[in-house]
């Protein structure tokens, strides 16, 4: 039983480091950048409210 539990636990370990550290840096760069509704001065207007 402790044997299973161990696999399991190692399973799940393997599978988030995999995740972190390999799948997501490889599908990182295909996400699209959002743009800003000012072409990019700021994000919420002219004025620089802190919110950012």
């Amino acid at each position: 039983m402790q044997t299973i539990l161990v696999i399991i636990t190692f399973s799940i370990a393997l599978f988030f480091l995999l995740k972190k550290f390999v799948w997501n840096p490889i599908f990182e760069n295909k996400k699209k950048v959002l743009g800003t509704l000012d072409g990019g001065k700021t994000k919420c207007g002219d004025k620089d409210c802190g919110c950012h």
